[in-house]
């Protein structure tokens, strides 16, 4: 348990500092004098090298050792805070936050391959509650603790604050932390990594242009080209020995339109958590300490009843839970638009 919740502490500082860095993209955008399109890769270049570096996930967990991985994560988030903390440029700061994107991806799935190696199988929706209760408290503060850092001292302090916390963490994890199975020494694919990775990056820097109209000749040019790149990456991952991802897993209706509605939820959250506190400070020029607190009530609701969600999946079952979850969404979604429309005109 004591495992678990250190795993899941660093993946906590991972995601308090991109939630953080949200409200303060007005102040940055003015200090390092660019465009709010620029600005905004701070959050998607760090989302999408987690993402890259997850795609690996299933490989470093059979390859190496709990308290190995644990200790990279760390070490490599640690490094990045510090070069973003002291970069002199809006270049050097997203290095610094890719390093940092690096530990985030090694240390959020760590965590959920501890729940099922460590846990028993009755109790997996629980005490996956119950860790997602310690991550979902990362969007719940992250926007309310930037806010107020950026608007007492400065959003550089942000980085100094969770670079102490995540060095705290670091050396509590390497006690607890241990060997839970044998590791299994084989080759990886590197050709289909390379391919869905860059499929990946060049469908992200494609459809960035469409904040410039439908009708750039990149963006089109771009996703055709990441078409090709999925097609390559799926005719290679059928005839490799060594699996990167296995596409099986999507012929499984259950686990297809499982898989579906979560990534749709996390394209909502994740939405919301950029444009609202961005939108309250650049159009109704409020303080970075109210864009923060505007999220703070409907994060701190989903975070703490997070365990009691978990509870319920394991008494009736995923189908209900999703059911009860997407409506309450579209609902949600529904309301936000109403008022939205209601104030506009």
């Amino acid at each position: 348990m004591w495992a678990v919740f250190s795993v899941a502490l660093m993946s906590f500082t991972g995601i308090l500092t991109e939630t953080s860095l949200n409200v303060t993209f007005p102040t940055m955008m003015k200090q390092f004098n660019v465009s709010l399109n620029t600005v905004q890769w701070i959050a998607t270049g760090y989302l999408l090298m987690i993402a890259i570096i997850m795609l690996g996930s299933s490989y470093l967990n059979q390859r190496f050792t709990a308290k190995q991985l644990f200790a990279a994560a760390s070490i490599t988030f640690i490094v990045g805070s510090l070069v973003a903390a002291f970069a002199p440029n809006f270049w050097v700061l997203l290095l610094g936050r890719l390093l940092s994107a690096f530990g985030a991806g090694i240390s959020t799935p760590l965590m959920f391959n501890l729940i099922v190696e460590v846990m028993p199988r009755a109790r997996w929706g629980f005490f996956m509650g119950l860790a997602g209760l310690v991550v979902a408290m990362a969007p719940t503060l992250g926007p309310a603790f930037g806010g107020a850092v950026n608007y007492y001292l400065n959003w550089l302090w942000i980085f100094i604050f969770v670079i102490i916390f995540a060095v705290l963490v670091f050396a509590a994890g390497m006690f607890v932390l241990d060997k839970y199975h044998e590791q299994v020494k084989q080759g990886f694919d590197w050709l289909s990594f390379i391919l869905l990775s860059s499929a990946l990056v060049l469908t992200t820097l494609s459809l960035n242009q469409v904040g410039r109209g439908w009708r750039q000749w990149q963006l089109w040019t771009g996703l055709a080209i990441a078409a090709i790149l999925f097609y390559l990456f799926k005719q290679s991952s059928d005839h490799s020995s060594k699996k990167l991802l296995d596409l099986r897993v999507f012929k499984h209706p259950l686990f297809l339109f499982g898989i579906l509605p979560y990534f749709l939820l996390q394209f909502i959250n994740i939405g919301v958590s950029f444009v609202l506190p961005n939108y309250v400070q650049i159009v109704n020029h409020s303080s970075s300490l109210i864009g923060g607190l505007v999220l703070l009530p409907g994060s701190i609701l989903a975070g703490l009843l997070n365990p009691l969600f978990g509870r319920f999946y394991d008494q009736v079952g995923g189908r209900i839970a999703l059911g009860i979850g997407g409506t309450t969404v579209l609902i949600g979604c529904s309301l936000f638009m109403w008022f939205g429309l209601h104030l506009t005109a």
